[in-house]
């Protein structure tokens, strides 16, 4: 009972660390490149919401190359706000101030947003592994995208759930520790957090693919037997199913809305911004090495905790752990990583899809660097008695 008490109360600490954090960052980032983008677009929503013009819901088109759902979650939070007939980018200057600029107001309600799901998405893997929770509180990646209006925050979070929910299904089918039905719920559970996560944005699905390599590399070693096959051809219809009814965009017409936002996002590799960039195949290493270094944080004071390069070693470190420990999320890393390098824009905040699995393998670090230091002592324990 007093191990769990401690367990629980560290989740807290880390939980409230990680909210502390993304307050204070959120209150002090300066305006980043896509908020007026996303704010704007959130603010359509808020618009035909509160004046009964639903069928927009489906039919706004603006940002139509990412999908509909966190852009809709932040239109209803907007509706808290005093009413804004019409949102200009003006209102929200890039890299100004947020103190300084006209849409404060909103863009601050709309950080908030993001500001909670990264928090939840901290408490949740607390839960599972406080110190990985402790990283993905503290990693400069996560608490600047998670403390602005990006769409980065809410498949981060059901990204986690999806692959926690499957792994729930997965032990429970092997070891028969559940009943066939409370396995159906788990697995029914990861599909609609996929669907979620890919009408939150489509780069973040990786972890789908992680479950799809993970589950058949099962079957094929035995652990599972190939008539749970038939349930997870389930899971994959169902994910795809609540993909569409988690993003509206899709509604009027589903096939010709997502060849258009696929064939955007295969065009803009080839991009004027993306040359103009002209980061190298291995930044995302760089992102994850020290972001602080390679990118301007406006300011660096919102960041009072950095300990980035650290935790970079200690996923390195953590990596065989992770394999043998966990190897799912061993494979979204690689799965995620491997898209990542091959990917030409390599924006930092797409570094995220992978920092769950990078955080987990750098708590993984910190198990192996302590049991080598364990080994040693007892070798020289034994070494002195001898």
């Amino acid at each position: 009972m007093k191990n769990k008490t401690s367990w629980y109360a560290a989740v807290f600490a880390i939980t409230l660390f990680a909210l502390g954090l993304r307050m204070f960052a959120a209150a002090r980032l300066n305006v980043d490149y896509d908020e007026p983008v996303y704010l704007g677009a959130a603010m359509d929503y808020t618009n035909a919401i509160r004046s009964g013009q639903y069928k927009m819901i489906a039919w706004n088109e603006n940002t139509y190359e990412h999908p509909a759902l966190y852009k809709i979650v932040y239109g209803i939070v907007l509706l808290t706000q005093k009413p804004l007939a019409k949102f200009q980018i003006s209102d929200l200057p890039r890299l100004a101030p947020i103190a300084t600029t006209e849409a404060k107001q909103w863009n601050m309600a709309a950080r908030y947003v993001s500001v909670t799901l990264g928090t939840l998405a901290v408490f949740v893997l607390a839960l599972i592994n406080p110190l990985a929770g402790l990283f993905l509180a503290v990693t400069s990646l996560s608490v600047k995208y998670t403390s602005e209006v990006y769409l980065e925050a809410l498949p981060l979070l059901t990204s986690l759930l999806c692959a926690l929910a499957y792994m729930q299904w997965f032990m429970g089918v092997r070891k028969g520790m559940l009943s066939p039905r409370k396995n159906i719920y788990w697995l029914v559970s990861s599909a609609v957090f996929l669907g979620m996560t890919a009408a939150s944005k489509y780069v973040y699905c990786v972890v789908g693919i992680g479950i799809l390599i993970h589950f058949f590399a099962a079957v094929l070693q035995k652990q599972v037997s190939r008539q749970h096959a038939l349930q997870f051809l389930g899971w994959g219809m169902l994910s795809i199913l609540m993909f569409i009814i988690f993003d509206p965009y899709l509604w009027p017409h589903p096939l010709s809305r997502l060849i258009k936002t696929v064939t955007f996002h295969i065009g803009f590799q080839n991009s004027n911004i993306v040359k103009l960039y002209d980061y190298p195949k291995w930044q995302t290493i760089l992102w994850l090495f020290s972001f602080t270094s390679h990118y301007d944080l406006g300011p660096v004071s919102a960041f009072p905790v950095n300990i980035d390069t650290l935790i970079f070693f200690l996923a390195l470190a953590g990596l065989p752990r992770l394999f043998q420990k966990e190897r799912l999320f061993f494979i979204w890393l690689v799965v995620g990583l491997v898209f990542l390098l091959a990917w030409t824009a390599k924006w930092p905040q797409y570094t995220l899809i992978i920092l769950v699995p990078f955080v987990l393998s750098a708590a993984q670090g910190v198990a192996t660097i302590l049991n080598l230091g364990r080994k040693y002592l007892f070798s020289r324990q034994i070494e002195t008695t001898g």
